[in-house]
């Protein structure tokens, strides 16, 4: 006896069905519809941006007064003493400053067996 199909609550389609795809099939159906969402998201992020900036300008505000953001930022290192200088050097002039996990240009190198002592600014 075949198996009755139910519709969609939401908009009276049929469910969707998926077993009968393979592993690569789903693969690709996930990686297109995940970049569907990404461009439907950016559209009603745009659209909605657009309608703020929309409201605020009826009103006679900024954007940045209606949520309540301070136009002029200061900007601020992390560091207290402001920005550490340069301990290590690589050998495409990349600096760090020996502050944090080892940097990417610096990985492959440690990788091959250099250490962080033979990248020591002089």
């Amino acid at each position: 006896m075949a198996k009755a199909v139910t519709p969609h609550p939401k908009n009276g389609a049929p469910p969707l069905d998926f077993s009968s795809y393979s592993f690569e099939n789903l693969l690709e159906i996930k990686r297109e519809l995940d970049a569907e969402v990404d461009s439907r998201k950016a559209k009603e992020i745009e659209s909605l941006r657009a309608k703020v900036h929309e409201q605020a300008k009826a009103l006679g505000v900024t954007v940045e007064e209606l949520i309540g953001v301070s136009a002029v930022r200061k900007l601020q290192t992390k560091h207290p003493r402001g920005k550490q200088p340069a301990k290590y050097r690589g050998p495409g002039g990349e600096e760090w400053s020996g502050r944090g996990p080892a940097p990417r240009w610096m990985k492959p190198y440690l990788a091959k067996g250099k250490t962080k002592k033979d990248f020591l600014i002089k």
